[in-house]
């Protein structure tokens, strides 16, 4: 199966030189995604026909960017982009991709994959803000928050020493402005290979720019403190 305009595995495979290997559970699961989209509201039809450029070669850019082992998280997970692809790409015993989803039906379909696809990877069905906290060296998400929430969701991972990865689109730089009258911490912009407006942010040394007594409370519950 390919795109539309003809991109599909043999050019994800020249352009990102991942494995056939890895090409093939990329195509497990693209093929998984495939019989589950008939049946809920995964993706739509205009996605499906750019599946491999929009959403497999979006999230396999994530992968340079990502430590090479341990923990990572995805928040709001969907129809796995990118969890079960960085799952997929990333070399045995790297650690677990954990896929962090509410919507049950979302949540049935990223386990399918997982076994299909054979994958690294765990599936934790709740709110993200319900997640309580494990360790983690990166926390990633896709199209699912204004980047000002997202560190708020993300940061008892990102405060604990962990990395943000987060895509994001042609509204970029004002979201990292309005975050920044929050947050503290060192950026890195790389601009996305998908979209001529979109870019890639990548956060470490996170912090609050004014420590709330309630913020301390909700980092501290989710440890178990």
């Amino acid at each position: 199966m390919q795109d539309l305009d003809g991109y599909g595995p043999q050019a994800l495979m020249a352009d990102t030189g991942v494995s056939r290997e890895t090409c093939d559970r990329l195509q497990r699961i693209v093929d998984v995604l495939g019989d589950w989209r008939l049946r809920t509201n995964l993706i739509g039809p205009a996605e499906w026909d750019r599946v491999w450029r929009r959403h497999v070669l979006d999230s396999v850019q994530l992968l340079p960017l990502l430590p090479e082992t341990g923990q990572i998280l995805d928040l709001g997970s969907g129809a796995g982009f990118p969890g079960l692809v960085i799952a997929a790409c990333r070399p045995a015993g790297a650690g677990d991709v954990i896929l962090v989803e509410s919507v049950g039906k979302k949540c049935a379909f990223l386990r399918a994959a997982i076994e299909a696809a054979m994958l690294p990877a765990q599936v934790r069905q709740m709110r993200v803000e319900s997640l309580p906290y494990d360790a983690a060296t990166a926390v990633m998400a896709r199209a699912f928050a204004p980047l000002p929430k997202l560190l708020d969701y993300a940061a008892p991972w990102l405060e604990a020493g962990a990395i943000g990865v987060f895509p994001k689109g042609e509204r970029w730089q004002e979201e990292l402005t309005a975050a920044q009258k929050q947050w503290k911490f060192a950026q890195e912009v790389i601009p996305s290979r998908t979209s001529d407006r979109g870019a890639i942010l990548k956060l470490s040394e996170v912090a609050r720019a004014q420590q709330d007594p309630d913020s301390r409370n909700r980092k501290s519950k989710r440890r178990g403190g």
